[in-house]
C-alpha cells in the first residue's frame, strides 16, 4: 500500500507541459538531486574502488617477486662461495699387521685320470663284464669279442713255429757233418759254406714264424678289453651281439674316471702369482666343517688370455665320506709360503664405483691409488701394495672423486 501511494504521488508530482510562452516550472522538489546524476557518482566510486584494489595488489605482487629474486640471489651467492671451498674431508692411515697368506682360488674339479676304452680290432661283442657305475681294478675286464677266428691263427703261428724249429735243426745237424768233411778235405769248402747259408736261412724262418705267432697272440688279446688304471665306468656298452671296429660310430665303448684323486684347474689374481709356489697347500672347505687338502702342481707362467689371469692346477685327494664330484666349480684358498705385510684399512676407503682405488690427500689435493689387497674376516681392506704406511687416505671418497681436486682436511678418523 505504501508503494501505491508513493507511485501515486510521483505521478501526481510529475511536471505538467510547459506553458506556451516558455516560462519554466518546476521538475522536482526543491534541494533533491536528479536520478541520473546519482547513478553516475556511484559508477565513478565503484570504478576509483577498482583501481586502487588493482593498484595494491600489482604493488604486492612486484614486492613478492623482488623478495623471490632476493632469496634466489642470495642462496646463489651462498652456493658459489660453497662451491669455492674445498670439500672437507676425514683421513685414516693404515694400520700395520701381517697376514697369514690365503689365496683365493676358484676353478673346476676334473678326474686326475679319465680315458676312453675301446677294442682295438673289430669284431662281434661276446660279453659286457661292467656296466655303467661300477668300479674297477687295473686290468679287470670290460668286456670280450668272439674270439674263435684269433684262437686258429694262433694255433696255426704255433704250428709253423714248430716246423721252422725242425728245419733248423736238421739245417744244423747238416751243417755239423758238411764241417766235419770238409775240414777232412773230401768235400770242397763251398759244400760247407752252402750248408751254412741253409742254416741260416732256416733261423730266419724261425723268427718270421715266432713273429707270426707274437702277432696271433696279440691279436686273440686284444679279443679282450681290460681296464688300463682303477677307477669308474661312465659309459659303457649295454649287451653282448653287436659288431665292434675302430672308427666305427659309437667307438670307443667305455669311459673309465679315476675319481680317487681330482684335480682342481682354475685361475688366480696376477699380483697373488708371486705368493703361490708349486707344493704349496690347498685346502677346499666342506660341509659341517671339513676340509679336502691337496697341493698345488703346476704354476703356468702366462695369463690366461680370456680371462687375464694366471692358471694353476693342483691335486686333491678325494673326500671318501663325502666325494667330490667331478666337473662340479669349486672355491678354494692356497696358503702362502710366508706371512706377509698388509696395511689394514675400513672397507669404506674404496672409492666408490671402483674395485681397487683409494683417495689419498697430498698437500691440500687428491690423489689416487690402486692398491693390492685381500678381504680380511671382518671385511677391511688388507693393502699388500700400493700404499705407504703414513698416507693420508679418504675416510668415505665420493663417487665424483678425481685426481687433482681440492679438499681440506677436517680431523683424522680412528
Amino acid at each position: 500500500m505504501k508503494a501505491a501511494s508513493k507511485e501515486s504521488s510521483v505521478r501526481s508530482a510529475a511536471p505538467s507541459p510547459a506553458p506556451m510562452n516558455g516560462s519554466p516550472s518546476d521538475s522536482a522538489a526543491d534541494g533533491e538531486p536528479p536520478t541520473r546524476s546519482r547513478g553516475g557518482w556511484v559508477v565513478l566510486v565503484l570504478g576509483l574502488a577498482l583501481a586502487v584494489w588493482i593498484g595494491v595488489r600489482v604493488k604486492e605482487a612486484l614486492g613478492g617477486r623482488k623478495a623471490v629474486a632476493q632469496e634466489h640471489a642470495a642462496v646463489a651467492k651462498a652456493a658459489a662461495e660453497s662451491a669455492s671451498k674445498p670439500p672437507v674431508v676425514q683421513v685414516v692411515r693404515g694400520v700395520r699387521s701381517t697376514w697369514e697368506a690365503r689365496i683365493p682360488f676358484e676353478g673346476s674339479l676334473t678326474p686326475t685320470q679319465e680315458a676312453d676304452v675301446g677294442f682295438k680290432t673289430a669284431g662281434r661283442v661276446a660279453s659286457v663284464r661292467v656296466t655303467t657305475g661300477d668300479r674297477v681294478r687295473a686290468g679287470a675286464v670290460l668286456a670280450t669279442l668272439d674270439s674263435r677266428e684269433a684262437e686258429a691263427q694262433l694255433a696255426s703261428a704255433q704250428a709253423q713255429v714248430q716246423a721252422a724249429e725242425a728245419q733248423l735243426a736238421l739245417a744244423q745237424d747238416a751243417e755239423r757233418r758238411t764241417a766235419a768233411i770238409v775240414s777232412s778235405g773230401a768235400q770242397a769248402e763251398a759244400t760247407g759254406v752252402e750248408a751254412r747259408q741253409r742254416r741260416a736261412l732256416a733261423e730266419a724262418q724261425l723268427g718270421t714264424a715266432r713273429a707270426q705267432l707274437a702277432l696271433a697272440r696279440a691279436h686273440l688279446a686284444n679279443h679282450s678289453l681290460n681296464a688300463p688304471f682303477a677307477g669308474t665306468i661312465t659309459r659303457s656298452l649295454t649287451g653282448a651281439g653287436g659288431i665292434v671296429a675302430p672308427g666305427m660310430p659309437g667307438a670307443p665303448q667305455f669311459h673309465l674316471v679315476d675319481l680317487s684323486t681330482l684335480k682342481l684347474v682354475g685361475t688366480i689374481n696376477e699380483q697373488d702369482a708371486a705368493l703361490v709356489k708349486v707344493g704349496a697347500e690347498v685346502e677346499l672347505p666342506r660341509a659341517g666343517g671339513r676340509a679336502v687338502r691337496g697341493k698345488v702342481v703346476a704354476v703356468v707362467g702366462a695369463l690366461d688370455p680370456a680371462t687375464k689371469r694366471v692358471p694353476v692346477h693342483a691335486v686333491l685327494e678325494n673326500d671318501r665320506e663325502q666325494p667330490l664330484l667331478a666337473g662340479a666349480l669349486a672355491r678354494a684358498s692356497i696358503k702362502g709360503a710366508r706371512p706377509i705385510d698388509v696395511l689394514v684399512l675400513p672397507h669404506g676407503t674404496l672409492r666408490p664405483g671402483s674395485q681397487d682405488q683409494v683417495m689419498v690427500v697430498n698437500g691440500d689435493r687428491l690423489v689416487g691409488r690402486r692398491i693390492a689387497f685381500v678381504i680380511g674376516r671382518d671385511g677391511s681392506l688388507l693393502v699388500r701394495g700400493g700404499l705407504e704406511p703414513g698416507d693420508a687416505v679418504v675416510a668415505a671418497p665420493w663417487a665424483e672423486a678425481r685426481e687433482g681436486d681440492p679438499v681440506r682436511v677436517a680431523t683424522s678418523a680412528p
